[in-house]
């Protein structure tokens, strides 16, 4: 089984926050699952490290994550659905009254939900707001 993880999640392992995420992606890594990531998480988890890549990988490699290219289809699902979440959150600016878009959640967010959906069985991750909502269709392990 392949399951992507979150940023969220490895956050929580380097600052060792919420032990109930950290437990579940402990117990994926003892079952022998395939964790993957996108390179979003990647650029994500990077000032962690301070840019230190070579410190990163080891990282990654310890809690045996790869981390894979974003294909056509994983940006596809995630165009689809930001332009979803874009039609859905507008507010109105208090000086000139025009409707703008309001923008809580980031893009990479939604990239990280369309590679899950198309790379993997399902995601590791705490922020389930947005994939709770965007990505029904999601498995949350």
């Amino acid at each position: 089984m392949k399951i992507c993880v979150d940023t969220s999640v490895l956050l929580d392992v380097l600052k060792d926050e919420y032990p109930e995420y950290q437990a579940k992606l402990y117990n994926a890594i003892s079952e022998g699952q395939k964790l993957l990531a996108p390179v979003v998480v990647y650029a994500e988890l990077m000032p962690q490290f301070r840019g230190d890549t070579r410190l990163m990988g080891e990282f990654l490699q310890d809690h045996r994550i790869a981390i894979k290219e974003l294909d056509l289809s994983s940006v596809q699902i995630a165009a689809r659905r930001w332009m979803s979440y874009l039609k859905k959150k507008k507010v109105k600016c208090p000086r000139c009254g025009r409707v703008l878009p309001y923008r809580q959640h980031v893009l990479s967010d939604f990239f990280i939900g369309g590679f899950a959906l198309s790379a993997c069985d399902g995601i590791l991750t705490r922020d389930r707001g947005i994939y709770r909502t965007y990505f029904k269709d999601l498995r949350n392990y």
